[in-house]
């Protein structure tokens, strides 16, 4: 997968973010409370993280409460326009670790990371897939850094719908 995010395109959505008018992926209810979260964060020249994103819907939110930059991390290549927002996938992230270490405010993803370590987009199989990219994003993350992080979730038992994702 390779994509590009234009300027334009990511200021409409962050307009519409911050009208609570933006349904992202997951409908405009679901974007609501992902900006309940996000004032929660005060990400006000804030340098974010986002984990997974294949549209910039969680970037644009970010930029609507003031995140000063926003670098998504995603399996596949993206090109992103926006001044603001800049892309890498994880072997760009590991060729360079030193560049991440405590560079983030804040870390945020949203039905994302219960995907990690199932094979479906080109990564490694690993049990603990999930556990450990939310642990190698909180390295990246400097003191007294937030996370918000939405997974599916239900009454019952944990789940893995493989390889689709973790329940």
């Amino acid at each position: 997968m390779e994509s590009e995010w234009d300027e334009d395109y990511i200021e409409k959505m962050a307009e519409a973010c911050g009208k609570g008018e933006l349904p992202g992926s997951y409908g405009v209810d679901e974007t609501r409370r992902l900006m309940l979260a996000l004032e929660k964060m005060h990400l006000k020249d804030a340098s974010v993280l986002v984990i997974g994103s294949e549209r910039p819907w969680v970037e644009a939110c970010a930029l609507s409460q003031g995140a000063r930059k926003v670098t998504t991390l995603e399996y596949g290549e993206i090109i992103s326009r926006h001044p603001q927002v800049h892309t890498l996938t994880p072997a760009q992230m590991r060729a360079n670790p030193q560049l991440f270490l405590e560079a983030f405010d804040a870390i945020v993803t949203f039905s994302s990371v219960e995907h990690s370590g199932l094979g479906r987009y080109g990564d490694a199989m690993n049990p603990w897939g999930d556990r450990q990219a939310v642990a190698r994003a909180w390295c990246m993350t400097k003191k007294q850094g937030r996370l918000t992080l939405a997974v599916p979730w239900c009454n019952s038992r944990d789940s893995i719908a493989y390889n689709a994702h973790r329940t």
